[in-house]
């Protein structure tokens, strides 16, 4: 059933709560059963806002190969722009890739690509169809200090002001040149950063450990996009280190739709490649099969893609607590990009042993340990969407951020300590001593921030 033939019959008990334009264009880039109708009905307002939705999400150039003839005149043109400028702007990834390639070549450091154009032709048919600001490179541990010299040799500079305790990979690296922002999400010369990547899964931010995909380097291999060499992950390494790229990114409440969108093509391509699917199973063991599973359920859940049989079979042999909390909240990784939404801390719990990781776990998703400094980007953006007016003083900027902060995390507290306590009511499998010190964690948790919000700004 595809995620129109849900909204239509009421079918799914816990659908999607997003605003009406997102819900029209979820309709419309199923890759089974797709319909433009509702976005036949969208006021100029309601394409206003989906658009700026869609350069967020990275869903912009999908919804511009979606028959555009029906369209508002402004919306057709605006995305037949938006095509023509990324077309342009692969020219310049091309180009940034072949020099940050010879250069690591030059001193000898080996890399794959990840993301980005590797995944064409299987995720994305062409690359001039994704939109890349970045280019993402793994190497081995060993490899990331001499890759970074040689990027910084040809121009390169580490970025410092995000935080990066949880990335997996170092500071991103940019070029300092004359460029400046101007608006436009596809704009051909504005330059690529680098992300160098020392793990393909990052243990410390996650609790736990995937020991199989150290294996993946060894299956290395080299394709060819539109006439570029590169090396990358085997096809069925890619498969695998893409879905946990969702699965961690669903895990710390990161946006995944457009990672989940190109994982339901994939899959609705080789729904019937049987010779894939039983590689798949030969190369990767049960315990990452149970994880890649997850993203699987996603691509089908919200795009209606066609599973091959073994995929289905590896969704129906998950935990019981897993399966429980993907009926329940399959959609909240959806909502979560406009509302306050951090369900995933109940999925996250399934993967975790011990009871001190689960209270670290709490810990860290309810108490703030760290407050932003007042030269932060995190300041002037929430949620992927600016605040404030650009003639804003930076520390009225600042206090603004402190007081949206607290009020913030109580709310986003209460909200994810009622909604798993529903879930968990409903499945009549909580204990009362967890669920005492989670309510626990609410009413300390905005005094803690308060607390080192005004520390760090006095």
């Amino acid at each position: 059933m595809t995620f129109g033939d849900k909204l239509n019959n009421g079918s799914d008990q816990y659908g999607p709560r997003i605003p009406r334009e997102a819900t029209a264009l979820m309709a419309a880039l199923q890759v089974r059963g797709s319909s433009d109708t509702l976005l036949h009905e969208l006021t100029d307002h309601d394409w206003s806002s989906l658009l700026g939705f869609c350069e967020l999400a990275h869903l912009t150039l999908p919804l511009a190969r979606v028959a555009t003839n029906q369209f508002p005149t402004w919306v057709a043109d605006r995305l037949e722009t938006n095509a023509a400028y990324n077309a342009l702007r692969f020219e310049r990834v091309k180009k940034t890739y072949r020099e940050a390639a010879n250069a690591l070549n030059g001193v000898g450091v080996d890399h794959v690509v990840i993301k980005g154009f590797s995944q064409v032709p299987d995720y994305v048919n062409e690359p001039r169809w994704r939109a890349q600001s970045d280019l993402d490179f793994f190497c081995p541990a060993e490899m990331i200090e001499p890759a970074r010299v040689a990027l910084e040799a040809i121009g390169y500079k580490a970025e410092q002001r995000s935080d990066y305790r949880r990335a997996d990979h170092i500071p991103t690296l940019v070029r300092p040149g004359p460029w400046r922002w101007r608006g436009n999400h596809f704009d051909p010369e504005m330059p690529l950063s680098i992300e160098l990547h020392f793990c393909l899964w990052n243990e410390a931010a996650s609790m736990f450990s995937i020991p199989e995909v150290q294996d993946f380097w060894n299956r290395r291999t080299v394709r060819v996009v539109d006439g570029l060499y590169f090396p990358c992950l085997s096809k069925v390494d890619q498969l695998g280190y893409i879905s946990l790229h969702i699965v961690r990114n669903l895990l710390s409440g990161e946006w995944i739709v457009h990672h989940v969108r190109e994982l339901a093509v994939f899959l609705q391509n080789h729904a019937g490649d049987d010779a894939f699917w039983q590689a798949w199973t030969d190369i990767h063991d049960k315990s990452l099969r149970s994880i890649e599973a997850i993203a699987f359920y996603y691509a089908q859940a919200w795009f209606g893609c066609e599973l091959h049989k073994e995929v289905g079979q590896q969704i129906a042999k998950l935990l019981p607590v897993q399966q429980r909390w993907l009926r329940r909240f399959k959609w909240s990784a959806l909502e979560c990009m406009f509302y306050p939404r951090r369900d995933s801390i109940w999925l996250h719990m399934s993967f975790l042993q011990s009871g001190k990781v689960k209270r670290a776990l709490v810990k860290r998703h309810f108490f703030p340990v760290k407050v932003s400094s007042i030269d932060s980007p995190n300041v002037e953006v929430r949620n992927r969407r600016p605040v404030g007016k650009p003639g804003d003083s930076r520390y009225l900027r600042y206090c603004r951020f402190l007081i949206a902060r607290c009020a913030h995390y109580s709310r986003f507290t209460m909200i994810t300590l009622l909604r798993g306590l529903r879930w968990r009511m409903e499945s009549r499998s909580f204990s009362m001593k967890v669920w005492m010190f989670l309510l626990a964690c609410f009413f300390l948790t905005s005094a803690c921030l308060l607390t080192s919000s005004f520390s760090t700004y006095f």
